[in-house]
């Protein structure tokens, strides 16, 4: 049996009375690298008006989620959380990290540096999945006290085996995966691979094999996105929740048309939708079942008890539709858990909705052009600077990180891992500082 309770680099012991996971939860919780994400768009800003999730406080509901659900499947296995290899406070600290890699401005940025990284073939690509195993593996800092007297920090954040392995939605390296079509996600770049292969020892018969933290935090991820989105962009006036509602139950023209320009939109982005709309449209609607409002959101009080019922019933219907397998199926097959096809669906389609009112609004569009263009200007800036050892245009920290590892390297990786650490707020900072000062 693999312990799965062990730390890659061995630490000084504080005489903690916590156990692993809650040691790892806690560095987690108390990560720069999370706070930062209070100044990162989860979708987009609004300028005024209704206060919206940022990465933050929508990592916060996750990491809240996986751990109630985390509870629920040890509940449904009799209490007897040794045999999952599940952990509440595990599934915590894995949903607290699993969106500490997204850059700023979200998948935009995403997108960039992953192009400007491929344009040097040594270099690898950028993705949000790797880039937090390579924040929890390399780049943070924490308490962790190194046991060798001649290091003076102790390399990130150091968490057990089960954490680093919660983390990873996706279970393989850069460049490898189980088929094609998601030959564009991977859970850890070449450069961790030592990390990898550590964390993954012991985790199954397959290599694609997710562990049940893993499902967890992914299935907690899902729930969030496809329900706080929702309700954030019908109170601040960019979907119309009464109109779909109304246009699922009723026979108005208007409200009908607007449900049919919805499924139009969702049909061409997902063929699964376009080819079976009828059974979406069901789906759709009993989750909409849950909702009574008539109106544009106005913020009475009547109207918040609504959108809570919504939500909390939603939530619970979904917690209720994950189901484990048997002791067998636990430890033999590729997926450890089901989830009832029909809520699983039901949260696909409610996702379209905010891709269908807000990602893919023109506005945002003209918007992320000059946020692609900042990201990639600064990008050439850092480059250069980490290139030619002009070190004094990082911080100091980060300064330190590059003269520890700069052989090993790239400086366009450097450029990425300084960039995707920014706000959003520090980003237009820079820009007008470095590249378009006043005046």
């Amino acid at each position: 049996m693999i312990a799965q309770d062990k730390r890659f680099f061995e630490e000084t012991s504080y005489g903690s009375w916590r156990t692993a996971g809650q040691i790892d939860r806690d560095r987690l919780l108390y990560s720069p690298h999370l706070a930062r994400l209070a100044e990162v768009t989860q979708v987009r800003a609004m300028d005024g008006g209704y206060l919206v999730h940022n990465r933050l406080t929508y990592s916060l509901k996750v990491s809240q989620l996986s751990r109630r659900i985390a509870e629920k499947l040890i509940n449904d296995w009799s209490g007897k959380r040794d045999e999952l290899d599940l952990d509440p406070d595990v599934a915590e600290a894995a949903g607290l990290a699993h969106d500490m890699g997204h850059p700023p401005f979200g998948h935009i940025a995403e997108e960039e540096l992953n192009e400007l990284l491929q344009k040097k073939p040594t270099a690898g690509g950028y993705e949000g999945n790797a880039q937090t195993f390579r924040i929890v593996t390399r780049l943070s800092v924490s308490d962790s006290a190194p046991k060798d007297k001649h290091q003076s920090v102790q390399p990130a954040l150091n968490v057990s085996r089960a954490t680093l392995n919660g983390i990873l939605k996706y279970p393989w390296l850069e460049g490898s995966g189980p088929d094609m079509k998601q030959k564009n996600k991977w859970g850890a770049y070449k450069s961790e691979s030592k990390f990898f292969d550590w964390a993954r020892e012991g985790s199954g018969n397959s290599d694609y094999r997710r562990s049940l933290t893993a499902e967890v935090m992914d299935w907690a991820d899902d729930i969030t996105y496809a329900i706080h989105d929702m309700v954030d962009f019908h109170c601040a006036g960019l979907i119309p929740l009464h109109l779909i509602a109304d246009g699922l139950r009723s026979k108005d023209s208007v409200a009908r048309a607007e449900v049919e320009r919805f499924f139009d939109g969702a049909g061409s982005r997902d063929p699964a939708i376009f080819k079976d709309k009828e059974r979406y449209r069901r789906l759709l609607g009993k989750a909409f079942d849950l909702l009574t409002i008539s109106g544009p959101y106005q913020g009475t009080l009547e109207e918040n008890r609504d959108l809570w019922y919504f939500t909390s019933e939603l939530i619970s219907l979904y917690t209720q539709a994950i189901q484990l397998k048997s002791a067998d199926a636990l430890r033999s097959e590729a997926r450890p858990v089901t989830i009832e096809p029909d809520l699983k669906d039901q949260t696909r389609i409610l996702k379209q909705l905010t891709w269908h009112y807000v990602i893919c609004h023109s506005d945002l569009a003209t918007m992320q052009y000059g946020q692609r263009r900042m990201i990639r200007e600064l990008f050439e800036v850092y480059c250069d600077a980490a290139r030619k050892e002009k070190l004094d245009l990082f911080p100091i920290g980060f300064a330190q990180m590059i003269k520890r590892d700069q052989d090993d390297t790239l400086s366009e990786r450097w450029a990425a891992d300084f960039i995707s650490a920014l706000t959003e707020r520090e980003v237009y900072k820079l820009h007008r500082r470095l590249i378009a000062p006043a005046g």
